[in-house]
């Protein structure tokens, strides 16, 4: 050895050496002891967006915490894959995780000549290794990606690590992974990229806060023409390419970013998850490992029945129809205050707890409740775990704390039990209770004062954007879109089930509430039940009877009501004229209908009937004045019942959700027809043509078979009309979300007016769409064997027959016995 070697220079040695082996010794230990297990590794976790799609397999909707779709390596545009290798990576397909040469430069140069981290390793940091603290953690943290990227590179293809790192990367603005990313940008698939488009999001990845094209189009330009000009050095794009596209902007004109309330049928949407969780959750569906399924992260794909051109159609026919009504009701309203509109003490009252709730209820109180009262009820909760702060509580609270024994009146009226009540009492125990009296009053001033002053905002409007702007008060908000009338409607297909089209409300943004699935007072499109049950019992629809008034006596032994029921006609007039009940129905007698159960003598077999069409018994009371359409249904009940008329007799439930498949692509889910014989064929024809006859006031709008029913209720409070064909069954009330939100006259007020024009239009579109599979050839069916006779004309000549015959087989029998 040689002796002359200075000093320093094997120090030198020694600290390389010593280096080396404490290196050597700390990746051992990160390999043994801080690598996630092989479950994980084999397996991480990415959050996956669920998709909805229509029955042609389009795209309506996605739920999402992470907006991603899984796109496999075979699937991804060759422009991001050469983009992503030629600035990332150019020797990706030669290393095993870890480049050596590249990691050399790294350190040779301080990172100035490029970082050293490889797409594996990038990979591995994505899954596993969260921002570091400072620069001693990135070392050990730069040493943990280094052994899981080697790990990553054992056990996939090079191909399955380029896609799971596209896939995994975050673009911002809720766009997860690249194909989420090339729609939010670009507003079309990853496949579709041209290459300056897929080097501008690839260029994202070094840091995709400064290279983003929406906020800094300039800084990411320049990124992208780096990645242009690596993909040049290797080879994907040619020097005149280059000098053509670097100088060209990049068009955001189609950013758009995507939300889960976004696009056709958000009602739909909005409702769907409920049945896609009580799908599953009735099937005991869960995951490999026993979880529950999540919509929001699994990647679920959720097949439904929905026909997205026939919906679009719904959509507009909802907007042309309702903005006249609503017009219309402006109209009539003018001057006039529907909170104070003809009411009494006990109605004000009511109207007026309803405008608070709805203060309450909305964002802007919410977050000055939370600003005034959130430090204060905090602690009072750490104190009193147990007790509710909701505003009626504090309320209470304040009233006990003014009126002492308040509470005990409540307890004794059941409002509140022992343990609200203890729970009330250790609030108002604590020393903070008075700042909790202080900061109430400093709310209810404040909002008082804010709720009346006039701000600029946006509210709904009928046009393309569904908003305005305007200049008012928030009170004066909260009562403008409450005074709009509402509309729920769906079409479904008689033989399936199938729901074609759902419209649950007239915008979504500013009208969450669903209106397909909320019960509402039916009016006379519940006769059709009762005219079904006395048909099935022999009773002809020529028949008479008379339009007089009909009723029902207190104690009766039939119905036992305690006191006498005689209701009117809907407008209070009764010609004293018989009709037979085709007429009866066209004309939604409601003497004729009392007069049909009082000949019953029992709802049973009303109730009975109706359950087997679909609509739980327990909805329907026990009152003869179903007859008049008392009972409380939803839209889709009352489609699916209605679609058994349509369907020779037959009921099928309502189905929205073909099949439900994981992020594999496996079926999870496949929905089973239920269906059952409710009415027998011969009946239920005789019902279709008493509906066509119903409906001679639009059949002359179409060139195909259609029937249906109109219905009002009291005050004009609900709207509704169902139309049947035997392609499609419509369902459709219109009405405000409150009893007083109404019109004034049948005029405007009767379900002809404020629903059936909606299915006019909306059949006139749908029919007359040449995209659309609708026959309009289909007539119902005409059952086999002998029928009732719904043509009255001809029943009267076979009663005027058969009484000829009975009196001369008398006379024949007179002169034999004389």
């Amino acid at each position: 050895m040689n002796n002359n070697i200075p000093s320093y220079i094997k120090w030198l040695w020694v600290l390389c050496i010593v280096g080396l082996v404490i290196f050597l010794s700390m990746f051992v230990v990160i390999s043994f002891t801080k690598v996630p297990d092989t479950e994980e590794l084999e397996n991480p976790k990415y959050e996956q967006a669920s998709l909805i799609l229509a029955d042609d397999l389009t795209e309506i909707g996605r739920w999402f915490r992470y907006n991603r779709k899984w796109v496999s390596f075979d699937q991804l545009n060759p422009h991001l894959v050469n983009a992503l290798i030629s600035t990332e990576d150019e020797r990706f397909y030669g290393h095993s995780g870890i480049d050596f040469k590249g990691t050399a430069r790294a350190v040779a140069y301080f990172g100035k000549r490029g970082g050293a981290s490889t797409i594996t390793q990038q990979l591995a940091k994505l899954f596993f290794t969260p921002k570091p603290g400072n620069s001693l953690t990135r070392i050990w943290q730069k040493m943990k990606e280094w052994v899981i990227a080697v790990e990553f590179e054992k056990r996939y293809t090079k191909e399955e690590i380029l896609a799971m790192y596209l896939n995994k990367m975050d673009f911002r603005y809720d766009s997860h992974g690249i194909e989420a990313a090339s729609n939010t940008y670009f507003g079309k698939p990853q496949s579709q990229l041209s290459k300056p488009e897929a080097a501008l999001l690839i260029g994202m990845l070094k840091n995709p806060s400064r290279y983003n094209p929406k906020r800094f189009p300039d800084i990411a330009n320049q990124r992208r023409n780096v990645v242009l000009s690596q993909m040049m050095k290797h080879g994907f794009v040619t020097r005149e390419e280059f000098d053509s596209l670097k100088t060209a902007g990049s068009d955001m004109d189609k950013f758009k970013r995507q939300k889960h309330d976004e696009g056709i049928a958000p009602y739909f949407r909005s409702q769907l998850s409920k049945f896609v969780y009580r799908a599953l959750e009735e099937n005991n569906i869960k995951k490999a490992d026993g979880t529950d399924y999540n919509i929001y992260r699994d990647g679920l794909k959720v097949y439904t029945t929905l026909d997205a051109k026939m919906q679009e159609h719904a959509e507009k026919a909802m907007s042309s129809h309702m903005h006249n009504l609503q017009k219309t009701y402006f109209t009539r309203w003018k001057g006039l205050d529907p909170w104070t509109y003809r009411a009494d003490k006990k109605q004000k009252e009511i109207r007026k707890n309803k405008l608070n709730q709805l203060i309450r209820e909305s964002e802007r109180y919410l977050k000055m409740r939370s600003r005034i009262l959130g430090p204060t009820v905090s602690v009072l909760l750490e104190h009193a775990p147990n007790a509710k702060m909701r505003d009626a509580d504090i309320i209470r609270m304040l009233e006990e704390d003014k009126n002492p024994g308040h509470l005990v009146k409540l307890s004794k009226q059941d409002i509140i039990n022992k343990k609200q009540s203890a729970a009330y009492k250790s609030v108002m125990s604590h020393e903070k209770f008075e700042q909790l009296k202080a900061d109430w009053l400093k709310l209810t001033k404040s909002v008082r004062k804010v709720f009346n002053e006039k701000t600029d905002m946006s509210i709904f409007a009928y046009n393309s954007e569904g908003e305005r702007q305007a200049n008012m008060t928030p009170l004066d908000s909260i009562k403008y879109h409450r005074k709009h009338m509402q509309l729920g409607s769906v079409a479904v297909e008689p033989g399936t089930g199938y729901v074609r089209t759902w419209v649950g409300g007239i915008g979504n943004k500013f009208f969450k509430y669903d209106h397909v699935t909320s019960n509402r007072q039916v009016g006379s499109t519940f006769k059709p039940f009762l005219y079904t049950t006395l048909i099935s019992e022999g009773t002809s629809p020529c028949q008479q009877y008379v339009d007089m008034q009909h009723g029902i006596p207190a104690k009766d032994p039939d119905f036992g009501l305690t006191k006498a029921w005689y209701p009117q006609n809907s407008d209070g007039k009764f010609s004293n004229s018989p009709m037979t009940l085709m007429e009866a129905l066209r004309r939604s007698k409601n003497s004729i209908s009392v007069k049909l159960m009082t000949e019953l003598g029992t709802t049973e077999p009303v109730r009975t009937l109706v359950d087997m069409m679909g609509i739980n018994q327990s909805k329907i009371p026990q009152y003869p004045s179903i007859a008049l359409g008392t009972p409380e249904l939803n839209v889709l009940e009352m489609a699916g019942a209605y679609a058994t008329y349509a369907n020779n007799g037959v009921y099928v439930k309502p189905v929205i959700i073909k099949r439900i498949e994981d992020k594999d692509g496996k079926t999870i889910y496949n929905a089973v027809p239920e269906q059952r014989k409710a009415i027998n064929p011969k009946y239920n024809r005789a019902m279709v043509d008493m509906l066509k006859y119903a409906s001679t006031a639009i059949n002359g709008n179409f060139d195909f078979e259609i029937g249906g029913k109109t219905g009002t209720t009291n005050d004009f409070v609900d709207g509704w009309f169902v139309g049947i064909n035997p392609e499609l069954v419509v369902a459709t009330w219109v009405g405000g979300e409150d009893p007083w939100i109404r019109f004034l006259s049948s005029t405007d007020g009767y379900g002809g007016v404020m629903a059936r024009p909606y299915y006019v239009n909306m059949m006139k579109r749908i029919s007359n769409d040449k995209d659309i599979d609708f026959n309009k050839s289909s007539t119902f069916v005409m059952p086999e064997g002998e029928l009732v006779v719904t043509d009255c004309e001809l029943y009267q000549q076979i009663r005027d027959l058969d009484e000829e015959a009975v009196k001369e087989l008398e006379d024949d029998e007179f002169e034999e016995d004389f």
